[in-house]
């Protein structure tokens, strides 16, 4: 099917005054930038088509009905006023009408023929129920008082860059749906990509929802990736019902290859003493789904060797210091704190590096576990009760100083289906190192992990304490019997030591 317009923009008259009476109004300035950016991305003239009326009558004319039904795609510009307005609500109805009875409003495997434009701060359950399940291009943020700010000129010049900054999202994406649609009626598109992933190379990344503070450098990251050719999940809002949520969740991470998790070191409750805004009451549940989905992709992220996430703070967050939920994970392997560039090279790095090849490690059929230490802890007679005790139940693996990489290192790791630590000669430095790549290799297991302990063998090392690993006292001499936690944990395998 031929289209007369490309676009065709739904608003109400009442989003189109401006502050600032020498100046255009929003939607306005809006139609012209979109017009003027499609154009260069598409390589010929586009044809964006508004009403330019001052006020909208009642009913729909015959212009007005013509034009919806010969334009390619919607562009839907929500406010308050816009969920008031029977003339836009009758908009939307009559497009996926003309959408329906020409293919339907899906375009190719997660594109569709209908964009929401948020000028205006709205909860989700009040966007109008045919266009509640796409995802939003929002015209705005959320400031440190909760209340939300429209990227307007009338703002200031990081507001207008911002106002730019998303319309270039937003034009890019209509590009790609136009070159589907173009495509669909025998029309080869008019532009190569600029990026592009060959499909073997393609991959599937879970963007987690964030904070409104981080919503721009999400878009940016998301934007990215799918020029690079990648799929980048949720393609659709995430429920709001917690069981429907936790469902979606889990369901797009077991696609993904890798989840990144963008965290705001911003409070998300009042200041004491002050009861909270809508728009901070809505922080706090993007806060707490923001967590939940970090909790998520730890769970469905174990016992999987294609699948890793990444865990980002922003760098500079002046005299705001992390809640203790940020504080807790800058303990995680996967925890990074970098500018966001590093941390786009870091996920280029994790999308593109081959995966370390399993060791192929011999069996004697009994629980392989790996006792890991420093090399100067191998040449010390101290270790040797303790290794003389494990080898005789189970088959201990050594690291491999002579050969040994770091990668070969968390293969063993990975490989093992127990790993004692041997805290002797080591400085605690090295202890934090292995216990990372410990905690690093759990996403990618070929099978479960048993036990795990860290045996403190040096006296002047008996406070180490770590609430997530078992803490074998050896520092008085080798026993069996300090062992027995750990060997129970082994299940019948280890019942037999």
């Amino acid at each position: 099917m031929t289209f007369a317009q490309d676009v065709f923009i739904s608003f109400t008259h009442i989003d189109n005054q401006s502050l600032n009476p020498d100046e255009d109004g929003w939607i306005s300035s809006f139609h012209k930038a979109l017009e003027i950016r499609l154009s260069q991305l598409r390589g010929k003239e586009s044809r964006i088509w508004r009403d330019r009326r001052l006020w909208g009558n009642e009913d729909l004319d015959e212009a007005i009905f013509d034009a919806l039904t010969q334009s390619a795609l919607l562009v839907s510009v929500l406010s308050p006023r816009y969920l008031q307005s029977e003339w836009c609500m009758r908009e939307l109805q009559r497009f996926c009408q003309a959408a329906d009875q020409g293919g339907g409003l899906r375009v190719g495997e997660a594109k569709a023929r209908l964009f929401k434009v948020i000028k205006t701060y709205l909860p989700i359950e009040q966007h109008p129920a045919v266009v509640a399940n796409f995802l939003g291009y929002e015209f705005y943020e959320i400031d440190d008082a909760g209340r939300p700010q429209e990227f307007d000129r009338v703002y200031g010049p990081e507001q207008e860059r911002k106002f730019y900054a998303k319309l270039n999202d937003l034009a890019y994406d209509i590009h790609q749906t136009l070159e589907i649609l173009d495509a669909q009626v025998g029309q080869p598109p008019l532009t190569e990509p600029q990026f592009g992933a060959v499909a073997a190379d393609r991959k599937v990344i879970y963007l987690a929802d964030t904070t409104p503070d981080l919503q721009v450098d999400r878009e940016r990251i998301r934007r990215e990736l799918e020029q690079a050719g990648h799929q980048v999940l949720p393609e659709q809002p995430l429920p709001s019902e917690p069981g429907a949520f936790k469902q979606t969740v889990c369901e797009a991470l077991t696609r993904a290859h890798l989840s990144v998790h963008l965290l705001s070191p911003y409070p998300s409750q009042p200041p004491a003493g002050q009861s909270p805004t809508q728009e901070q009451l809505y922080r706090q549940l993007v806060t707490a789904r923001t967590r939940d989905q970090v909790a998520l992709a730890a769970q469905c992220g174990q016992g999987r060797s294609d699948f890793s996430r990444l865990l980002w703070l922003p760098p500079d967050t002046g005299a705001v210091a992390p809640d203790d939920f940020v504080t807790e994970l800058q303990s995680d392997p996967d925890f990074i704190r970098t500018n966001l560039e590093a941390l786009k090279d870091i996920i280029h790095t994790r999308l593109t590096q081959p995966a370390t090849p399993a060791l192929e490690l011999s069996t004697d059929g009994r629980v392989q576990i790996y006792l890991d230490c420093d090399e100067r802890d191998l040449e010390n007679p101290a270790i040797d009760p303790l290794f003389e005790w494990l080898d005789q139940h189970f088959q201990v693996i050594l690291p491999d100083y002579e050969q040994g990489t770091l990668s070969r290192s968390e293969a063993l790791l990975q490989q093992c289906e127990a790993v004692l630590i041997y805290y002797g000669e080591a400085s605690a430095l090295w202890l934090k190192r292995r216990l990372n790549a410990l905690k690093k290799t759990l996403y990618g297991r070929p099978k479960p992990l048993l036990a795990k302990a860290v045996y403190v063998a040096d006296p002047a090392k008996q406070k180490f304490s770590d609430p997530e690993v078992l803490m074998i006292p050896g520092y008085q001499g080798f026993q069996p019997t300090l062992l027995e936690e750990f060997v129970a944990s082994l299940g019948p395998a280890g019942g037999q030591a």
